[in-house]
């Protein structure tokens, strides 16, 4: 019967702490999530660069070197800090002939 009541006790004891590192779980959680919802209101209201072109025809232009124009097109998209998904969006000019 001594076995039971030590059995009990430490099964109490591991729910007391199951429930406790629950609570301190949730309690992170909630506080990480309200960091995101702060850098995402933070990113949003920022204004965009000021270096980023305003349009595709500050691209530098096509020419019969591909790659010189690789090179150019890679620093004028690390001059005006384009993000990888908006970079070819930008190059996608006529190429002249």
């Amino acid at each position: 019967m001594a076995e039971s009541t030590r059995s009990n006790a430490n099964s109490d004891l591991l729910d007391d702490t199951i429930t406790k590192l629950t609570i301190s779980l949730q309690d992170t959680f909630h506080r990480l999530n309200q960091k995101i919802d702060e850098l995402i209101n933070h990113l949003q209201k920022q204004e965009p660069n000021s270096h980023s072109p305003s349009s595709s025809s500050a691209i530098p232009s096509f020419v019969t070197d591909p790659l010189g124009w690789i090179f150019m097109i890679n620093q004028f998209f690390e001059y005006h800090a384009t993000l990888k998904h908006e970079r070819l969006t930008f190059s996608m000019v006529p190429v002249e002939d």
